[in-house]
This record gives structure tokens, sequence and C-alpha cells, in this order.
């Protein structure tokens, strides 16, 4: 690839991303996630190009390993700017959730209108499955509640004594 150099000798690899297309937060979202793998250096100019050096934590790291974690830097970048778009699309839905929640302690005349059709224009937008579908088969009765009655051989707890 273009953007990654490795030199396996000394355990790195450098991977050149563009600011452009991943902004600086979502490189550190990526080499955060990375953390347990290699050891991050962010190094250049945020507007022009961002180097990301990986260094290795195991210096006896083959370059095949080296090359697997500049990759999965990669599918993190990818990973992370599609939460990022994701949650500035959906800004305007959790400002009318928050502000509607926040408002239900208001007056009906205090109350802001605008919050209320932006919550139910997004509403419309948002399919919820049908109630059939929320719930597994559980023919084991795992999830059924447990109560202490329903448990042999144990008693119900007592109040603490002082």
């Amino acid at each position: 690839m273009k953007n990654i150099e490795l030199f396996p000798k000394e355990a790195k690899a450098i991977v050149t991303i563009n600011p452009k297309v991943y902004p600086l937060e979502v490189v550190y979202a990526a080499c955060y996630v990375l953390l347990d793998k290699a050891y991050f250096i962010l190094d250049g100019d945020p507007e022009k190009e961002i180097k990301v050096i990986i260094r290795a934590k195991d210096s006896k790291i083959g370059k095949k390993e080296l090359e697997k974690i500049a990759l999965q830097l990669h599918d993190e970048l990818i990973n992370y700017a599609t939460y990022a778009v994701q949650a500035a699309r959906n800004q305007a839905v959790r400002e009318a959730i928050i502000k509607r929640a926040l408002a239900t302690n208001l007056a009906e005349e205090e109350y802001c209108a605008e919050c209320e059709e932006t919550l139910k224009e997004k509403a419309k937008e948002i399919e919820m499955p049908e109630e059939e579908d929320l719930f597994i088969e559980d023919p084991e009765g795992i999830a059924k509640p447990w109560t202490p009655e329903k448990a042999k051989g144990l008693k119900k707890p007592t109040e603490l004594e002082d």
C-alpha cells in the first residue's frame, strides 16, 4: 500500500493519513482501540498530513503481524469515521429527545413546539420491529425471572439484625 511503510527490523510501521479524509479525532479513536497491540506515535501537520508511527510492543514481531496492525488501523479509521458521520446526522434527534425529557416538568405554554415537531419527523424515519420480533424463543426457561420462592432448598433472606 502506498500509505504504509514497514520497517520489520525496527519493529515499526508508518501509516500516512490524509486529514481531509480522516479528521484527527477519528485518528485518535482508531489508535486508542489498538493500544493493546502496539504503541502509537502521532506526528506531522494535522492540516496537511498525519503520520502514525506504530511500534510493536514485542520487538520480535514479524512483518506480517506489523502489516496486520497497520491494516487494522485502517479498519478502525473507517469504523470511527462512520460513527462520527452517524453521530452528526443524529444530533438533531438526540437534542430533541433531551429537550423533550427536560421539558416534561415545564408548563404546557413553556414547552418547545419546534422540538416536538422535530421529534415526530425523526420518529417517522425510524423503523421499529414488530412486537413479535422483539421476543425470542426460550424453550429452556432461561429468560424467566428468578425468585427465591422458585428455588428449591433455599430460604428467603431474613431482615438483618442490628
